[in-house]
């Protein structure tokens, strides 16, 4: 794994090729809207406004988002498919509601918001994190808009969002040792070395699912306990490797495609995979970000370094790690102790 044939090199290409593709994808369309004339931009995101149409505005709002916002074009695929939900929401309730895009209403956009708390639609409310996400995605179009200067609106400029009152980690908790634990003997079990090492990247590396997923054999260093993480943002980070993924890697050493650890590229296979594997386990299935909560739990409870664990975990703001660190209510219960 340090060393690679001229085959393999060739194969590691392939998968820095697919992403390359995707993002080639992306500027192509971009370039779309870019190239226009200022008068034929405005005229085509004026006319898609006014009839409402969702791909045209979709298209709009992803070459905004590719060319103009700070991830610009390492924006992640998770990102876009959560926007294009929260446009595609949007423009339905604006269109049941009759809005003029262009020209809102003084309290069309307040009224969405409550209506996405109410979730009239569904079987109960949204959570306030789902609201703030469509309502992000809604910013994201009308800042397209105004980029076409087909309106100078900021409808969601002073709505008030929901707040959760119960914090992240409650609501969305890391994975038990002991289901991981499981979770790992099932996949040995059944001889399925890709799902354990797929399992131990997220719990012990901390990986986010697509770090895993495009993670090359290449990047994979077993002599020196690292891997070369290409995060988001196109940010590099270093992670260790724990003794426990280094006999994994060992055993699926070689195997993938396009120079990929595993066979499957997205999250919908890896999803499906690990899934059943923990279902058939009689284990909760709740996605990926479990697994990566209980890196960040359990290193927490190693280092008490809120810092060295957003590191590990490629967060740059380490507020965003207390989301990640399920802490003890007794956490401090030693300390007091002897006051």
């Amino acid at each position: 794994m340090e060393s690679r044939g001229e085959g393999e090199q060739a194969s590691t290409k392939g998968a820095s090729y697919t992403l390359d593709l995707r993002r080639g994808h992306l500027l192509d369309q971009a370039s779309t809207w870019t190239s226009l004339h200022e008068s034929e931009l405005r005229r085509r995101a004026t006319e898609a406004a006014r009839d409402k149409n969702v791909e045209v505005l979709w298209d709009l709002t992803v070459a905004y988002l590719t060319t103009l916002t700070q991830a610009g074009i390492t924006i992640s695929p998770h990102t876009l498919r959560s926007y294009r939900t929260g446009v595609r929401q949007f423009l339905t309730h604006a269109e049941d509601r009759a809005w003029n895009l262009l020209r809102p209403r003084r309290n069309d956009a307040a009224f969405w918001v409550s209506s996405l708390s109410v979730n009239r639609d569904g079987a109960g409310p949204k959570a306030a994190a789902t609201v703030r996400s469509r309502v992000a995605a809604a910013n994201a179009l009308y800042a397209a808009l105004r980029w076409a200067e087909a309106t100078t609106a900021h409808p969601f400029e002073d709505v008030p969002q929901p707040r959760d009152r119960t914090d992240a980690i409650t609501r969305r908790p890391p994975h038990r040792e002991t289901v991981v634990h499981r979770a790992l003997a099932a996949a040995e079990r059944e001889q399925r070395t890709d799902l354990r090492v797929l399992i131990l990247l997220t719990a012990h590396a901390g990986l986010r699912i697509e770090e895993a997923l495009t993670l090359t054999w290449t990047q994979v260093d077993t002599a020196n306990h690292r891997l070369t993480v290409h995060g988001k943002g196109g940010k590099r980070r270093i992670v260790g490797i724990s003794g426990t993924l280094l006999e994994a890697l060992k055993a699926h050493a070689g195997q993938g495609r396009d120079g990929r650890l595993f066979t499957f590229a997205y999250r919908s296979g890896a999803a499906y995979h690990l899934r059943r594997l923990m279902e058939q386990e009689g284990l909760p299935w709740s996605g990926f970000h479990p697994f990566r909560k209980y890196n960040g739990t359990l290193l927490y409870r190693r280092t008490r370094d809120f810092v060295r664990v957003a590191h590990h975990l490629g967060h740059a703001n380490v507020n965003t790690t207390r989301a990640y660190v399920d802490v003890p209510a007794d956490d401090l219960a030693a300390e007091l102790a002897d006051l």
